[in-house]
């Protein structure tokens, strides 16, 4: 397998906390609670301790960092402490592969099956803040209790994902139908079944940026196209900075400035985007001077 933890950007964690767009992947064993009811608690150790740490190290191969192993699951964060581009994708990329270790382990094993994971994985803003636990943090907030509650829904061998991660990784992912479930706390939640990975060919560069569909962006176009009217209008050059996480989609927001530039048959200002990142401000992800 192989190891797509490079090329990451590290950030450390604030002391005092901060906000994080991340990706939170869950993953729990289906039929837990009767297995260890039937069982000698040192034997569902030894049956099942050597294969969970295989199922975190398959999360920790794709960038994820797994604060700690729970009896029958764990979980796993991307997106911190090291940040990429593409975490959404590397959460339910993880996902796939744990559920398919187990789909092979079970395939040549003629013992007792290992019981099949079922996984959830959301996206969307945690606080994180430094902890005593083995890796240095915690997160905190909604996204973290809707990846729960998703892995929750799933049934055993399946992975289901909310509309921010569908967006995000259409284009390299195969997907069901959207339906919509009934969650504790969580009326009317849209679901998206991952059922694997779209063949290298299809997998493009467009379909991970502008296949997605481009949303809660409104009020950074909104500024952009401001600028753009102000300075055809005064006939003097403005600069703009978008600043944020790796991730939050920069580059995609100026793609669309442009598309939208050349609809309305403006020829200036062009934008010019930096990859590099800076910290989010603390008022949020995003910020512009």
């Amino acid at each position: 397998m192989a190891d797509r933890r490079a090329a990451g950007s590290r950030a450390p964690v604030a002391e005092r906390g901060e906000r994080k767009l991340v990706s939170i992947l869950f993953a729990d064993l289906a039929g837990y609670t009767a297995l260890a009811a039937s069982m000698d608690p040192e034997e569902v150790y030894r049956f099942l301790r050597p294969e969970m740490h295989t199922l975190k190290r398959i999360a920790e191969t794709f960038g994820g960092t797994v604060p700690q192993i729970m009896g029958d699951g764990f979980m796993a964060v991307f997106g911190v402490p090291v940040v990429h581009e593409d975490d959404a994708e590397r959460a339910v990329r993880a996902a796939l592969a744990v559920r398919d270790h187990v789909r092979e382990l079970n395939a040549g094993s003629e013992g007792l099956p290992f019981p099949e994971v079922h996984a959830g994985v959301n996206s969307g803003e945690v606080m994180v803040a430094p902890s005593d636990e083995l890796a240095g943090f915690t997160v905190i907030g909604d996204t973290v209790n809707t990846a729960s509650r998703l892995a929750d829904l799933a049934p055993g061998g399946r992975v289901l994902v909310d509309e921010r991660t569908w967006g995000r990784t259409s284009g390299v992912v195969r997907y069901g139908a959207q339906y919509i479930r009934q969650a504790k706390g969580k009326p009317d939640l849209a679901t998206y079944e991952a059922l694997g990975v779209r063949p290298a060919r299809h997998a493009t560069r467009q379909g991970r940026t502008e296949a997605r569909a481009f949303v809660d962006r409104e009020n950074v176009m909104r500024r952009l196209q401001e600028e753009a009217v102000a300075t055809e209008r005064e006939a003097r050059s403005r600069v703009l900075v978008v600043r944020g996480e790796p991730g939050l989609g920069k580059s995609r927001v100026a793609a669309e400035f442009r598309k939208h530039q050349r609809r309305s048959r403006r020829s200036r200002p062009e934008p010019r985007v930096s990859p590099s990142a800076s910290r989010a401000s603390t008022a949020g992800p995003w910020s512009g001077r």
